[in-house]
């Protein structure tokens, strides 16, 4: 007899012997025969027992299970029933049909069954619950971290209910003990961060708080980090106490890189409020216990440390942990951050450096030690001259001489004339910049550092590179510095130039039309002797006897005549000039002409004047 036959006969049997035999055959895992009890025991006309179908519901195979879900309400409805059960694997089998009818609302339904009175049941729907929050987990990570669309679009479907029943969960968590709920939470990001506030804050379950402690100290997840971190910014002690208690429990090598990570995405108002609120690193021991960090994480930690509210002592004593690492890009980005927070013993840190097995260490640590600007500058870096790599050479070099050149120009005023021409001269020679030193010296504010550097110019004979910067100082507004430019550069040899010392013949200043005169002489071109004339007759003694001495170089005899003219001239001041001019000339007949006057010059100063030029010319002769 088929199972077809079989139940037709056994429909025309009274209920009561009828029922042992369907229950029976709902318990036998063949699909054809569980599918016959299960249209009998469902068929209001019939037995009419839905609750055995609940009652059997693990044994049901899937094709059954399926039937029972095409008839939900009827099931449902059935199964609510039996949560009244006095039998707790009635009420067992409930909760499991409950949750596979009403899949969004599961995670409330069993949530419920977690304070059944039965430990049976209890266990069952925890296990029940596990299972939901896995899945929901699973997706909720993979979503996150890659983005997959079918997770979100789970996620999205399912957050309500999961969200809703989550308070209820943790609430038990003492009876069932299920970290992934605790996982759950923490990856759920500001969904949940309203129920972590208060099931921390409340503390009123001793072990529910131990486990997300636990769950947050342990978690391998950026989210666990950002709400550890969210938890140190809550304005809230116990909130603040909950993150300090999680990250001092944390021993695991990988926090360090999810602390940078959640670190290099916070906006730099918030970094700064959560460094400003850190008194102490108190996961410090995790950096201690990585072998190395790499160059992303310890840059964003030490940012962090910079920015932090760490005694300054402790702070600097961690960043300095960095300097011993063996990726030279973290020594180099350690020097920088200890140069930002004003290190007391950064000068010493970067002298130690200079002898870094990397080029690049050894760059930043000159570069420091070149901002700093210590007298022992230029000492310092002498070592690095002899360094394998051009660069570093290169910018040794540039800071020695450029050391060795502002030494210079410190000690120029207290040099004699020759020994600061020698110096200059052997200063070129090692110093390949020197002419563009001389240039930015000449725009200097203070007139002194401009007229020291025409001098140096005229010393290494600099002129030619200089010319334009030269031409600019003829109108300085110091006239020292307009009297020098003019002695020094050639401007005879152009239009401009000519201008220019035309322009210089009428300037106030004695000394520059003095000077502009000598630059004539110099160009030795005769057709500039009118332009000077008018200069024999010049108020200074000065402008009077260069004049003269240019003129009669030039070819002119009006030259010796206005020098002759001066020796009798009542100012002392002219007849000295002119005892000059005369002896740089010493036109036929010079020697006689002094000769003459100083048996009659009434001043003493003149008469030695004259006595020095005729033992200078008598020893040029004898020479």
């Amino acid at each position: 007899m088929g199972v077809s036959d079989t139940f037709v006969f056994l429909a025309g049997l009274p209920v009561e012997h009828r029922l042992p035999y369907v229950e029976a055959a709902i318990r036998e895992p063949f699909t054809e025969l569980q599918s016959a009890a299960f249209e009998a025991l469902s068929d209001p006309a019939g037995l009419n027992r839905p609750d055995l179908v609940i009652q059997h519901y693990s044994d049901l195979t899937a094709d059954v299970r399926l039937k029972v879900l095409a008839r939900a309400e009827l099931f449902a409805a059935a199964a609510r029933d039996e949560l009244r059960s006095p039998k707790e694997w009635s009420r067992r089998a409930a909760y499991q049909v409950l949750a596979a009818l009403r899949p969004r609302e599961a995670a409330s339904t069993l949530a419920r069954g977690l304070s059944d009175a039965s430990p049976l049941v209890r266990e069952s729907v925890a296990d029940a619950l596990e299972a939901l929050a896995n899945r929901y987990y699973y997706h909720l990570v993979a979503a996150r971290m890659h983005g997959d669309a079918e997770s979100r679009r789970f996620v999205s479907e399912n957050r309500a209910a999961m969200m809703e029943s989550l308070g209820p969960l943790l609430r038990a968590y003492p009876l069932h003990a299920k970290r992934v709920f605790i996982d759950m939470v923490i990856e759920s990001g500001d969904d949940a961060y309203a129920l972590v506030a208060e099931t921390l804050a409340a503390r009123s379950e001793p072990a529910t708080y131990a486990a997300f402690i636990h769950a947050l100290s342990t978690a391998l997840t950026e989210p666990a980090v950002e709400l550890i971190l969210r938890l140190s910014l809550d304005p809230r002690p116990r909130l603040q106490d909950a993150a300090l208690d999680a990250l001092k429990l944390r021993r695991d090598a990988a926090f360090p890189a999810l602390l940078a990570s959640v670190l290099a995405r916070l906006p730099h108002e918030k970094l700064e409020a959560l460094a400003q609120r850190t008194k102490d690193a108190v996961w410090w021991h995790t950096v201690e216990a990585t072998t190395e960090v790499d160059p992303f994480t310890a840059a964003k930690l030490m940012e962090f440390l910079a920015l932090s509210g760490i005694e300054p002592l402790r702070r600097n004593d961690l960043l300095l942990h960095f300097v011993q690492s063996t990726d030279p890009e973290v020594r180099t980005r350690a020097l920088s951050v200890l140069q930002s927070v004003g290190y007391p013993g950064l000068l010493e840190l970067a002298q130690s450096l200079l002898e870094d097995s990397s080029d690049e260490v050894k760059l930043a640590a000159a570069r420091t030690i070149i901002g700093l600007n210590p007298p022992n500058k230029a000492r310092l870096l002498m070592p690095l001259l002899n360094s394998p790599s051009e660069e570093v050479r290169r910018m040794a070099t540039r800071e020695v001489a450029s050391a060795s050149f502002e030494k210079y120009l410190r000690s120029f005023d207290r040099l004699d004339p020759e020994t600061r021409e020698a110096a200059a001269r052997a200063l070129a020679k090692i110093d390949h910049r020197i002419v563009e030193r001389l240039g930015e010296e000449l725009t200097a504010l203070d007139p002194a550092r401009r007229l020291r550097a025409l001098r140096v110019i005229d010393y290494v004979d600099a002129e030619t590179d200089l010319r334009q910067n030269l031409m600019a100082l003829l109108n300085d507004p110091d006239r020292r510095v307009r009297a020098t430019a003019i002695k020094i550069v050639q401007l005879t040899e152009s239009v401009e130039g000519m201008r220019l010392l035309v322009a210089a013949l009428s300037d106030p200043d004695r000394r520059v039309r003095a000077n502009a005169i000598e630059a004539f002489e110099d160009g030795g071109d005769a057709r500039v002797v009118p332009v000077l004339l008018p200069f024999l007759r010049d108020d200074d003694n000065r402008v009077r006897a260069n004049t003269a001495k240019a003129i009669w170089n030039l070819g002119n005899e009006a030259g010796r005549t206005t020098l002759q003219a001066m020796l009798g001239d009542p100012d002392e001041m002219m007849r000295l000039s002119a005892v000059w001019a005369i002896g740089e000339v010493r036109f036929p007949g010079a020697v006689d002409l002094l000769l003459a006057r100083v048996e009659g010059e009434p001043s003493a100063t003149v008469r030695a004047k004259i006595g020095e030029v005729l033992s200078r010319v008598s020893q040029k002769e004898a020479g």
